[in-house]
């Protein structure tokens, strides 16, 4: 296995696995991450002495920073058969994440932002450091996309009060919340100082329900929750494509809901508008 994806095994038969992209300062989400994500689950995945999996970062201030955009913006078109096999490579790997036979839980201690979060959501339970630098966000919107890897549809169904319109402030604003918000918006179950980041992240995956949060995952969201949903305020564009994806796939089976996410990213990534906006914003990282 390469540098980007090592995993350990501790003596209380909790694995480590932890993400640590070489030569870049940020975990990205490349078809070649995704690989070794891959790779790392299906050894594990047979494994019969582990009782958990936590995923954590080797990189300062950042858990995955998101998609490797570079592949998106020069997406020549919608519906671009590049892009779709780059997506669906995503969810095929969190669906294997969300079916090993032991709980999950991310510890995140920096930036899980996009594709970063989507990876995390997938997990059974969330815990994040007391870093200044913890963000949580799906910020999609502002490059004219919306989430491709499940989180219009995992974003919802992990929490409980007020979920469709935590989930569509969320998704409509592209905002980053810390982990004080974090933990308050349902998206992180506890905030733990960072330096027992990793133990306390051990601590709850030995004691996590994976059997009930999986079946909520996978279940449609209660009709009450999704029904009566009016959106706040008027969104336009992709913020509004995401509030449309998430209410319908709030009715259905989480991976049927996916699918109804997919064609809807597909629609906008390669789209001028998602191009242009890709491109500000890499002339304001230079």
């Amino acid at each position: 296995m390469s540098q980007s994806v090592t995993l350990t095994t501790r003596p209380d038969g909790v694995a480590v696995l932890t993400f640590d992209q070489p030569g870049s300062k940020a975990n990205v989400l490349t078809r070649e991450l995704w690989t070794e994500f891959s790779e790392a689950l299906t050894a594990l995945a047979t494994r019969t002495d582990l009782k958990g999996l936590v995923l954590a970062s080797a990189k300062p201030g950042i858990f995955i920073a998101g998609a490797d955009l570079k592949l998106l913006a020069n997406a020549p078109t919608p519906n671009d058969p590049e892009v779709r096999a780059f997506i669906e490579q995503g969810l095929r790997v969190l669906e294997q994440l969300e079916s090993l036979p032991f709980p999950t839980c991310a510890a995140i201690d920096g930036a899980a932002l996009g594709g970063g979060l989507e990876v995390a959501l997938a997990c059974d339970l969330r815990i994040c450091g007391t870093n200044p630098k913890v963000q949580l966000g799906l910020p999609e919107v502002k490059l004219g996309l919306i989430p491709g890897w499940g989180g219009t549809q995992r974003l919802p169904r992990i929490l409980d009060m007020n979920r469709m319109h935590r989930a569509s402030d969320m998704l409509t604003t592209g905002k980053n919340l810390d982990y004080h918000a974090a933990v308050a918006h349902e998206i992180t179950d506890v905030a733990v100082e960072s330096s027992t980041l990793v133990e306390q992240a051990v601590y709850y995956v030995l004691r996590v329900d994976r059997k009930n949060r999986r079946e909520q995952k996978r279940n449609a969201i209660p009709k009450g929750d999704w029904e009566r949903f009016q959106l706040l305020q008027e969104v336009t564009g992709a913020a509004a494509e995401a509030v449309r994806v998430m209410v319908e796939g709030a009715a259905i089976p989480l991976y049927d809901a996916i699918k109804l996410e997919t064609e809807a990213f597909m629609r906008l990534a390669g789209s001028d508008e998602s191009k242009r906006l890709i491109a500000e914003f890499f002339n304001r990282k230079k």
